[in-house]
């Protein structure tokens, strides 16, 4: 049972002892509360009050009740931020915010009565299991983000953001904020004096730790502390005492956290990174784009855009260390650069999307000598420069379309929004690319071989030898499409994901034989090419050249449960200078 039970700074009140003192506030609580309640047990104590657990016998409903010690009641400091804190959640209403029921005094017993959460706090967890798994960690992060920016909106900063200050719903899963105890409103002034240090070592920003102005922008740094935690089962700083872990925090950036967790997707690994970058500028300007970003979508708050942060923050790490060089190639892609073997002068051209890679235009041999038939034979083709998304489209950024168009849903229950999108025909994938991007469409077949094999014509997008954690396939035995992005040993160099496995993808290019190949029957003209095998492809066709194929057009949608597509837009670049 989660207890919500507080656990304060350092410098606040010593934490209270003795269960002969436990018990005399229990008892002191029960004939404040009179005979409607009932006070069954503690639940937990910490610097400044203990909380127990409370049956209302009327509404049949159990409550979790914060009780301030009457030792610190003389302490004006401690009895405002107790007050503080009941009207800071008094105010906020949310579904990722534990509510406040009533707040009561009698004598010098203050207590404040909140919904008791069945379940534990995210610090349980984690004690128990340590590192969690990817799916849950971007659900929490999501959840916790919500609720941040909802209180933001109102005002109101944390300041204390921390596993201890999570609680998770035993039955539904749900992640809870609580403990608003030091929390900042626009409306009063803090509870503590200028320059003071308040939060818990771990969890503070930069510039809660040098004394510095410290805004809404700090609970998003607690926040990627706290994700960073729950995917390498340690905070990103650590030390013997509360003054290590601090000086540590303005020495350098962490680990990289794909050091310990090589499993990341790209689009966690960047949101953490935007989280926890040293200056408030380069982080997410809102939690608000926490969320999105977690969706699929482009903060909209005004700071700057989700590759802007991602960018800026690796750069800052190549400053902080040469061994983090090869994130530089996945900044690189990110940003619409392509580090290519062989590749000439720079060319200029149109923006290219922040969610996109660089292909650039030229020579290449696509197909096979020797395995699949209808992939034979080996040949070049020639493709103009073009753009292709980094990732498939996602379930969250499809919605988003579905909503725009006013157009049915291809799922009945909808699925987790970091999930490839699956079940659309091809007209629809069409449909969506022309959508999102000026001049958007589906990449050709020879455009998407080309993208996955580059101009040394590899195997894999990865290499020539064959990697079962770099892709997606049965091998994995995950029975399912994953979160976009799970399997980042499987990118490209261009940073380019989930080329192989996961969901097959549309190609705008009609089922037909290859130049000097095996004739094909006209009736496969009306399918489409599909490439890159799925969750469920043996290793023997999940490959960059094996050649898959459906019907555009299906009256029954299972025939595209295992496909999903990314986009392209065509790059006409100038000629190189000379």
């Amino acid at each position: 049972m989660a207890t919500g039970a507080p656990t304060p700074p350092e410098g606040l009140a010593p934490p209270i002892s003795g269960p002969a003192r436990v018990d005399e506030l229990a008892a002191r609580l029960q004939e404040a509360v009179g005979p409607n309640y009932q006070v069954e047990k503690t639940l937990g104590a910490g610097g400044f009050a203990v909380v127990y657990l409370l049956r209302d016998l009327n509404l049949k409903r159990k409550l979790a009740v914060k009780v301030l010690s009457p030792d610190v009641i003389q302490s004006r400091t401690a009895l405002e931020r107790f007050r503080r804190e009941a009207e800071t959640v008094a105010q906020l209403s949310h579904p990722h915010i534990v509510p406040l029921h009533f707040i009561g005094q009698k004598d010098d017993l203050v207590y404040l009565a909140m919904e008791c959460i069945e379940g534990g706090s995210l610090a349980d967890r984690l004690e128990k299991e340590g590192k969690l798994p990817v799916e849950d960690v971007v659900r929490v992060i999501r959840e916790v983000a919500s609720a941040l920016e909802y209180a933001h909106k109102r005002g109101v900063v944390h300041r204390d953001i921390k596993p201890h200050n999570v609680l998770l719903e035993a039955e539904t899963g749900r992640s809870l904020v609580t403990d608003f105890g030091i929390a900042r409103t626009a409306e009063g002034a803090s509870l503590t004096a200028s320059g003071m240090m308040v939060g818990t070592p771990a969890y503070l920003s930069p510039e809660q730790v040098t004394g510095g102005h410290a805004d809404h922008r700090s609970d998003i740094y607690a926040l990627g502390v706290m994700a960073y935690e729950m995917l390498t089962g340690k905070p990103p700083f650590t030390g013997p005492t509360p003054t290590a872990v601090l000086m540590k925090r303005l020495a350098g950036p962490p680990e990289p956290i794909e050091k310990s967790r090589p499993d990341i997707p790209i689009v966690l690994m960047d949101v953490i990174n935007g989280c926890l970058a040293q200056s408030p500028e380069e982080r997410f300007q809102s939690a608000g784009d926490v969320v999105r970003a977690l969706g699929g979508a482009t903060p909209v708050s005004g700071g700057h855009p989700t590759a802007e942060i991602t960018l800026r923050m690796r750069r800052a790490r190549r400053r902080w260390t040469v061994y983090f060089v090869a994130a530089a190639v996945i900044v690189m892609g990110f940003a619409g650069f392509v580090l290519w073997k062989g590749l000439g002068p720079q060319r200029t051209g149109p923006a290219v999307p922040a969610d996109m890679a660089v292909v650039p235009g030229g020579t290449y041999r696509i197909g096979v000598t020797v395995g699949q038939s209808v992939a034979r034979p080996e040949h070049e083709v020639r493709v103009d420069s073009f753009a292709v998304g980094r990732t498939e489209v996602t379930v969250a950024a499809y919605r988003r379309f579905i909503v725009d168009r006013g157009i049915p849903a291809p799922w009945r229950q909808e699925p987790d929004s970091l999930l490839p999108i699956t079940g659309v025909n091809y007209s629809e994938a069409l449909a969506y690319c022309a959508w999102k991007y000026p001049g958007g469409r589906l990449p050709t077949e020879e455009e998407w071989e080309v993208a996955a094999r580059g101009r040394e014509g590899f195997r894999f997008p990865w290499g020539n030898v064959a990697d079962p954690s770099a892709a997606n396939t049965a091998t994995q035995d995950q029975g399912r499409p994953v979160t976009v992005g799970s399997f980042p040993r499987g990118a490209t160099a261009s940073g380019i994901v989930d080329l192989i496995g996961n969901v097959w993808e549309w190609t705008s290019s009609p089922m037909k034989g290859y130049p000097g190949g095996p004739s094909l029957p006209d009736s496969l003209l009306q399918h489409r090419v599909i490439r890159g095998a799925a969750f469920n492809a043996p290793d023997s066709i999940a490959t960059a050249s094996y050649r898959g194929h459906l019907p555009a057009t299906a009256t029954d949608r299972t025939w595209y449960s295992g496909t999903g597509f990314r986009c392209a837009v065509p790059l006409k670049a100038s000629r190189p200078a000379s």
